[in-house]
């Protein structure tokens, strides 16, 4: 036994001495089949304009050069003993940061900064060193073999961190994780770990009909009481008895699809259809104050492709349906505040009016924060509810820094925003996308048109009122064409933003006072073609792909005009070497009339604003540049080696 061990741990030191040296290894021992592969892309990127379309905002420029390596090591067993693999194990190793630039490697999330009892904005910080992380890691084996079931056909339980969508990745992709940014084109190389779960997988008519079943975990938040326990629900109306989380906050999807093979002949081609449906619960989300929404999320949607001698298309349909669920929330909360140039806490939602010793009435005065005082007391026992909004809640005599004149009290009044009431978002979006393709010269020209339509919605949170949300939600997606492809406004260099509504003055229910972004796969309509050249007579493999699309918004947004613009895309792939791929890809956007429109708008949110101050120490208000409507264009030259 203690020989077999010291010959097993042998033949794995030397089969990644051999995997590394000669960059390519696949070998057999007994019923295991060893492959050992990677994938090392190093790439440069220079894009202008490719966030705000501003010639003014000479900070939109981004450059790096960087490198991304995928090392993989997959076991295969079983062939030898049942006559066909019935077991198998994958995991992979990722690299990957920008030249220069360590912290670009791996961040933490936004997290509240809290001293004393006032929360004093956000924090991330990146990790300084070229680390590997496992992207995927997971165990698939034969349950008919597993658990000696007498069926048929083939039946298999797949579970780890894995990758999983349903149709072309738009209702639900695998992007999980993805880097601090997803400049550059190569989609696929922007997931750094795919979504731990669950998957059952087997044929219900061989070769004719199969289904996959899956569920996984997005987000866990009852891992232990240091989860459980936590306060997160003070603030919600009638939350100051029960505040804390409690168990069963998780954050999951459960999704499913079959895989029909409608016909796969000589003559007719092959054609395959794919209906799928996906349930997400997740029981916190942010809209200002972190678990003050909940939502259930459900999509339905049919895919289809079309493969014949000369003619391809393919379709994807999706709905959404189910709601959000927003949480009637005090907004008041301990902040820090420049009193004379003394750091003060004080309540950011309940003001102060008094008269001052020198006679002057002073109004809209910050409430300081005294704990267990008798205004705090007042201030945290108000009926929680909108009625009270901009109401008295109660005087009380000096305290504080406040001091007013001799025999006079300190009248606490709510701000018009305080309480926020409850209410409920009804889903109600859709999308469609189709393409289609044909080839000429022998099959080195490949023709492809494409169009799509997403339903879009404004920010539904300017008003505390149910209602219905139409656009469309897709999870994980960072779609970015299939037969045409996009860089800017799909899933490609920096997902060029498009701004909501600006709230109006009387909108004080609006979880900002400035105009918020969406990136994703929503609200556009967009028509585009391709050619792809790919000669078969030139010795080393060679591809020039240029493409085309006209883009739209499929609802109006700011009493903009909706032509969004029209971007072009070069992609080009040159083999030096069986393994070695050289790649160009650059684009431009032209701006349409939607963003001619909305010049001018400014381009961070409240909070994002507050963030980007809490890292100046100067204090000053730096005036950024807002949303213009310039050209904007990207560059992108790399090598792809395979092993």
């Amino acid at each position: 036994m203690h020989i077999k061990r010291y010959l097993l741990a042998a033949f794995i030191l030397q089969l990644f001495a051999v995997g590394l040296s000669q960059a390519e290894l696949r070998t057999t021992y007994n019923d295991l089949d060893f492959i050992f592969s990677g994938v090392f892309k190093p790439e440069t990127f220079y894009g202008k304009n490719i966030n705000w379309l501003n010639n003014d905002n000479d900070f939109d420029k981004s450059y790096y050069s960087r490198h991304v390596l995928d090392l993989t090591f997959d076991v295969l067993y079983g062939k030898q003993t049942y006559g066909s693999k019935i077991l198998e194990f994958l995991f992979q190793l990722r690299n990957k940061g920008v030249w220069g630039n360590p912290e670009s490697i791996a961040s933490t999330t936004f997290a509240d900064i809290k001293v004393l009892n006032a929360i004093r904005g956000t924090h991330k910080h990146g990790f300084p060193r070229h680390i590997f992380w496992i992207r995927q890691l997971w165990l698939q084996f034969n349950l008919n073999q597993a658990a000696n079931l007498p069926f048929k056909n083939t039946h298999s339980f797949t579970i780890g961190s894995f990758p999983f969508q349903l149709g072309r990745g738009i209702a639900l992709g695998d992007a999980y994780a993805v880097g601090p940014e997803i400049l550059g084109f190569w989609a696929d190389s922007a997931v750094d770990q795919y979504a731990f779960g669950a998957k059952f997988s087997g044929d219900i008519f061989a070769d004719i009909l199969s289904y996959d079943l899956y569920t996984a975990i997005l987000q866990n938040n009852s891992t232990g009481l240091a989860d459980t326990e936590k306060v997160v629900y003070a603030q919600e109306f009638g939350g100051l008895t029960n505040p804390e989380r409690g168990f069963g906050k998780i954050n999951y999807i459960v999704a499913g699809r079959f895989n029909w093979t409608i016909f796969d002949n000589d003559w007719l081609g092959k054609m395959t259809a794919e209906p799928y449906g996906l349930y997400n619960n997740d029981p916190e989300q942010k809209i200002e104050f972190p678990g003050d929404a909940s939502s259930k999320l459900g999509t339905v949607g049919l895919a289809s492709e079309f493969y014949g001698k000369r003619f391809e298309f393919g379709f994807d349909y999706a709905v959404n349906f189910g709601q959000q669920r927003v949480k009637g929330w005090d907004r008041n909360i301990i902040r820090e505040n420049n009193r004379g140039g003394v750091v003060t806490l004080v309540n950011d939602q309940v003001t102060a009016t008094y008269t001052n010793n020198s006679g002057i009435i002073v109004t809209d005065e910050p409430v300081p924060f005294v704990a267990d005082s008798e205004a705090q007391k007042i201030i945290d026992r108000t009926f929680r509810n909108e009625s009270q909004n901009g109401q008295v809640i109660g005087t009380v005599p000096a305290f504080g820094y406040l001091l007013p004149v001799a025999a006079s009290d300190i009248v606490l009044t709510n701000k018009k925003a305080r309480f926020g009431n409850p209410y409920t978002n009804k889903y109600n979006g859709w999308m469609f996308v189709t393409d289609a393709a044909y080839s000429f010269l022998e099959k080195d020209l490949l023709v492809a048109i494409a169009a799509g339509i997403t339903s879009g919605d404004d920010n539904p949170n300017f008003e505390t009122k149910d209602g219905n949300y139409d656009g469309f939600i897709g999870l994980q997606e960072v779609y970015s064409g299939k037969r045409v492809r996009s860089v800017f406004l799909l899933g490609g260099a920096g997902r060029l933003k498009r701004l909501l509504s600006t709230p109006a003055a009387s909108d004080v229910q609006a979880p900002s006072t400035k105009a918020q972004a969406v990136s994703g796969f929503t609200n556009l309509v967009f028509c585009g073609t391709s050619l792809k050249w790919k000669p078969k007579s030139w010795k080393k493999p060679f591809e020039i792909n240029p493409n085309v699309l006209a883009l739209w918004q499929e609802r109006q947004i700011g009493n903009a005009r909706t032509f969004l613009g029209v971007e072009t895309g070069l992609f080009i792939n040159y083999s030096l070497l069986k393994d070695l791929k050289l790649f160009w890809v650059s684009s431009m956007f032209f701006p349409g009339s939607h963003y001619k429109d909305r010049r001018g708008t400014p381009v961070l949110t409240d909070e994002e604003r507050a963030f980007e101050n809490s890292q100046n120490p100067t204090a000053r208000q730096d005036r950024i540049a807002g949303l213009g409507n310039n050209v904007a264009y990207t560059f992108n030259l790399g090598l792809i080696y395979t092993f």
